[in-house]
Parts: structure tokens; sequence; C-alpha cells
């Protein structure tokens, strides 16, 4: 009886090795901008998809144009990819999952022009 029931157990435990859910790592960045963050640098790890979160905030100019502010990246266990207006400021957002830091290229660039 205690053969079956050890037997029982290391077959639950081996069931369990290979159904565990995948964690992805998140890049956390409450200011990030040309590709380095400028405030609240750290990681966040999820179990949920989509998991890793892109905002990036633009603010609407007097020329016109959409202009970057800031972007953000976090864990978000219910994030929406598209764009949404709030007047004169526009959140673009993006969501990864399935890699580890999948959102740290995907903050806005801006390019510097040299004169």
């Amino acid at each position: 009886m205690n053969k079956l029931l050890v037997l029982l157990l290391m077959l639950g435990s081996f069931a369990l090795v290979f159904i565990q859910v995948q964690a992805t790592m998140c890049m956390v960045c409450n200011s990030f901008k040309s590709g380095h963050c400028l405030a609240g640098k750290s990681n966040c790890t999820t179990i949920y998809k989509p998991g890793c979160r892109t905002r990036n905030y633009f603010l609407f100019s007097q020329t016109g144009k959409w202009v970057h502010n800031h972007t953000e990246l976090d864990c978000h266990k219910a994030c929406l990819a598209g764009n949404m207006y709030f007047g004169v400021m526009k959140i673009s957002t993006f969501c990864c999952k399935g890699e580890d830091f999948c959102n740290k290229f995907h903050g806005q660039v801006v390019k510097k022009i040299i004169y």
C-alpha cells in the first residue's frame, strides 16, 4: 500500500512540473525616453496574457502634430492594444507576452536632429 501511495505522489509531482504556467518578466519604467529609463526602473513578473504593456504618451502640438512626451512600461493583466484620445493627449498601447522583457524595445524613440 505504501509503495502505491509513493508512486501516486511521484506521478502527481511529475505532472505538475510540465503543467506549470510560464511567467513572463516585464520591464517597468515610469518615464522611458530615447531608449533609457529616467524614473521608476524595475521589473515585474506576470502569468497573465498578454502580460507586458507599453504606453506611449503624445501631446498634440500647435503645429498640428502628435509629439511624443514619454513612455510607461509595466505588467498588466488586461492589456488592450490601441489608441485612446483625451483632448490634446493620445495614449498608444502595445501588449506582448511569451518573451522576457518583450516591452523593453517598444518605447517611442525620438530622433534627434543634428545640424
